[in-house]
């Protein structure tokens, strides 16, 4: 990413670590917070390094505005491509799977794959890719104005970015596929009912009670939580036995964190205690 562009992503993506909780906004609302390639790519980096980065235990993911969560890919911004020989088509086969792979695919792998909660804070319309956003995300609340929206089968689009994989399994296979086939938006509210969205408040409220959530989250023991994500993540993947391998490989693991030596010591000292988050 050359400097111009790096600057392009600092502003319209915007990011703040505090208190172990990392904020981070897509700051586009003239463009309805839909993401260029860069921003897009400035996620996947911010994803895979709260992955390992000690001081962040919680990652939000919002918008700036109070219509648009993001409406998926900014087309109109292209990525650089390298010059082609003579001779070369405009279409080489392979490219599209490589920029799906590359791009939004990668993207909600990296949120499902990162070992710290990811909330998201729903201000408004998700649509597309900001759809899957939302349903990659770990825990979402909504402003009540909030909906989401499929766009796919309106534009002759098979959806992309994970998102016929998440959403089966969060709504179920007959549900989504009324959502998918039918393409209606999705209210805040019925969007809770049927487990896409774990609280609406009013659209007033949206940051402080994100606030309140995150803040929880981040003062809990955090590799104590990653791996419950994993287990989480993978108990629709993978068989029982190696489910229960893993529960028991990640319980002794955490005999030798610093966290899992304070519940010892907060519990022979009977007082409270107080997690540090490795």
């Amino acid at each position: 990413m050359d400097a111009e562009t790096s600057a392009h992503a600092d502003a319209e993506l915007t990011s703040e670590l505090r208190d172990g909780v990392l904020w981070l906004t897509i700051n586009r609302p003239e463009a309805s917070n839909s993401i260029p390639f860069y921003v897009r790519d400035r996620l996947i980096d911010h994803f895979r390094d709260a992955h390992t980065d000690l001081a962040v235990r919680c990652v939000v993911l919002t918008a700036a505005g109070d219509r648009h969560f993001c409406t998926g890919s900014d087309l109109r911004v292209r990525p650089p491509a390298p010059p082609k020989p003579d001779g070369a088509p405009d279409f080489v086969a392979g490219s599209a799977v490589h920029m799906m792979r590359a791009g939004f695919q990668q993207l909600m792998e990296r949120m499902q794959d990162c070992q710290k909660p990811i909330i998201v804070a729903l201000n408004g319309t998700a649509a597309g890719g900001g759809a899957m956003l939302t349903l990659a995300a770990d825990l979402v609340i909504a402003a009540d104005t909030a909906k989401i929206v499929d766009v796919f089968s309106k534009q002759a689009l098979i959806p992309d970015g994970g998102y016929l994989y998440l959403l089966p399994r969060i709504v179920g296979t007959h549900k989504a596929a009324q959502i998918v086939f039918l393409g209606d938006s999705i209210s805040a509210t019925e969007a809770a009912e049927l487990g896409i969205v774990n609280r609406v408040v009013p659209a007033a409220d949206l940051r402080t009670a994100t606030a309140e959530w995150a803040d929880r989250i981040a003062a809990k023991p955090t590799k104590v939580l990653g791996w419950a994500k994993k287990l989480l993540h993978d108990a629709t993947e993978i068989p029982r036995t190696a489910t229960l391998e893993n529960e028991a490989v990640f319980i002794e693991l955490n005999l030798g964190t610093e966290d899992g030596k304070e519940r010892m010591a907060a519990m022979m000292e009977k007082r409270d205690p107080v997690w540090r988050g490795f």
